[in-house]
């Protein structure tokens, strides 16, 4: 394991704690940046497609912010789900009442987080502009005080690139934690369902990383087990951060794909061998976002600061030496096979010779 701040670092994080948040007064040129990110957050906070490609697009123009290409890749994963449940694969076992409870959670999920995350990511970029921090006016967007001192130091040095990733991790997994997960009728209804679970067992529940090598689509990426334990998703967010910036076929691989196929929805988009958006296709019928669902109309929130236990934060403050990326297309496809049925897929897969 790799600590990812020194002792001067730590203390100087802690330090800021410890001290209650300022009120500030805003100016007029405050409140005019407030309202532009407010409005920006907003109408990129539309879909899934539409948060998917402004991680990415951020990333592009300031690629030190490490997170941002990371949530675009797991944005993507987030718009398969998402589409899984109207795919031929997946939506005849499931009612229409159930489908769009679970749309409606990963959605919920999705939403919140990048409600929380874009604005710190634009005051970042204004910050840039502006030649000055600007992080006092994290809390306008009731960020968590426990973002403020992460982004001042990587403020001063942006060398601290592993600092600011886990610490955007945690956040964000505690922020939906406290504003998602405990939410009872979500408890009931998804994570508690046989449905949920049956899928959790049998190893469906993948985050898979779309690569380039050559003319060739490669995938990698990672098992999920128990989403709804706090510490296993914090932790699987670093191993998939260290499998995408520590390996750089993936990286390269990733970012090229990225900016090779938009992101739709689509399982098509990485295999279309396998996958077909058009629902009169022989292949598994994946459709798009925007042919699957309806933008979905959030209702606001007063979040919850979820930051109380320095020890319960920061025991998560390292990262794995290394994660070797692992050829997950067969996995990917004979779990597709375990869920479908033979029948479903006869002529699909067995005429593939790497299988």
């Amino acid at each position: 394991m790799l600590d990812i701040w020194s002792h001067s670092d730590e203390n100087q994080v802690k330090k800021e704690w410890s001290i209650s948040p300022v009120n500030h007064s805003l100016s007029l040129k405050d409140q005019a940046l407030l309202m532009n990110i407010r409005s920006k957050t907003a109408t990129l906070n539309r879909n899934n497609v539409t948060r998917t490609q402004a991680y990415l697009d951020f990333y592009l123009k300031h690629p030190e912010v490490h997170w941002s290409f990371l949530a675009h890749m797991v944005s993507r994963n987030g718009g398969w789900n998402m589409t899984d449940l109207k795919a031929s694969h997946i939506s005849t076992l499931l009612s229409y009442e159930k489908s769009s409870i679970l749309f409606r959670f990963l959605e919920k999920a999705n939403h919140l987080i990048f409600q929380d995350a874009y604005p710190q990511l634009l005051l970042y970029a204004e910050s840039k502009k502006a030649g000055k921090p600007l992080f006092y006016l994290l809390s306008e967007f009731h960020v968590s005080h426990f973002m403020n001192p992460i982004w001042s130091l990587f403020w001063e040095n942006n060398n601290k690139k592993e600092l600011l990733t886990v610490s955007l991790i945690i956040n964000e997994q505690n922020f939906i934690e406290y504003n998602l997960l405990k939410n009872p009728y979500f408890q009931q209804k998804v994570l508690s369902s046989l449905t949920y679970q049956l899928q959790e067992k049998l190893g469906f529940t993948l985050v898979l990383f779309p690569y380039r090598k050559g003319s060739s689509t490669l995938l990698t990426g990672l098992g999920v087990q128990q989403f709804s334990n706090l510490a296993n998703r914090i932790e699987i967010g670093k191993k998939l951060y260290v499998l995408l910036f520590k390996n750089e076929d993936v990286l390269h691989g990733a970012l090229r794909f990225s900016r090779e196929s938009s992101h739709t929805g689509s399982r098509e988009d990485y295999l279309p061998a396998v996958f077909s958006s058009k629902a009169n296709s022989r292949k598994i019928y994946s459709p798009t976002i925007e042919v699957a669902w309806t933008d979905f109309d959030h209702q606001s929130i007063m979040p919850v600061d979820w930051f109380k236990d320095i020890h319960g934060a920061t025991k998560f403050f390292h990262l794995p030496a290394s994660i070797v990326p692992a050829d997950m297309e067969k996995t990917h496809l004979y779990n597709l096979i375990k869920l479908t049925g033979i029948s479903e897929l006869h002529g699909v897969f067995f005429d593939r010779k790497d299988l």
